[in-house]
């Protein structure tokens, strides 16, 4: 309890406030370009944090991150194409609703969606801490692997009627991740030489398994 005091202490003060403000609209504004994501946007706003105070600079990031979600879904409901992955689903009503001429109507509902949502989810991982923090030392290589396949199975019945062409796009997707290096360990995933070690001592057949990998 002192901890969360402490930090709503931090956010009543002015730079904080200002911080999160300008985070927050600059957010939106990134998150309504489709392609370019809060990823992005944290990574070429990162160095002007360097010289701001870690509590300042982390208040406009975390602002950026989270108002770019709700951004990204002005563009999926006015014009059919989602700004961040998040909002993919978000077309699926979003859109229709502007085809019948309610797109202030879907992007109020896009807005109270992420807003309660938010502030839900925040209220969820503070009380919950405490048991999440017993449970994530439990999860090894079997959990994570069947909640990544429960997230596939869900994103290909979300697509209406074209469930076996996006079972095909998702299993072409996990093929393209079995080349090159793991984005989380950065270790060398599959590539020629695993499959076929003759092509090891061959170096004109080598060159091969340096393209795949």
């Amino acid at each position: 309890m002192e901890n969360l005091i402490a930090g709503l202490e931090m956010l009543a003060r002015w730079d904080v406030v200002l911080a999160l403000l300008v985070g927050s609209i600059g957010g939106v504004m990134i998150g309504a370009i489709p392609g370019v994501g809060p990823a992005v946007a944290i990574a070429i706003m990162l160095p002007a944090t360097f010289s701001m105070d870690p509590i300042v600079g982390l208040t406009m990031l975390l602002g950026i991150y989270g108002s770019s979600m709700y951004g990204g879904a002005i563009p999926a409901v006015l014009i059919n194409t989602p700004g961040t992955a998040v909002n993919a689903l978000t077309s699926y009503d979003g859109y229709p609703m502007t085809e019948r001429g309610e797109a202030h109507r879907a992007v109020s509902l896009a807005y109270s969606a992420s807003f309660w949502g938010g502030i839900f989810g925040i209220g969820c991982l503070i009380l919950l801490s405490p048991v999440l923090a017993i449970i994530a030392p439990m999860f090894g290589s079997r959990e994570i692997f069947l909640a990544a396949l429960l997230g596939i199975i869900l994103v290909i019945l979300a697509h209406r009627g074209q469930t076996f062409a996006a079972g095909m796009l998702a299993m072409f997707g996990i093929f393209l991740n079995t080349v090159g290096l793991d984005a989380v360990t950065y270790t060398r995933a599959l590539h020629l030489w695993a499959v076929v070690p003759e092509f090891r001592h061959q170096p004109d057949r080598g060159r091969v398994g340096l393209v795949c990998a």
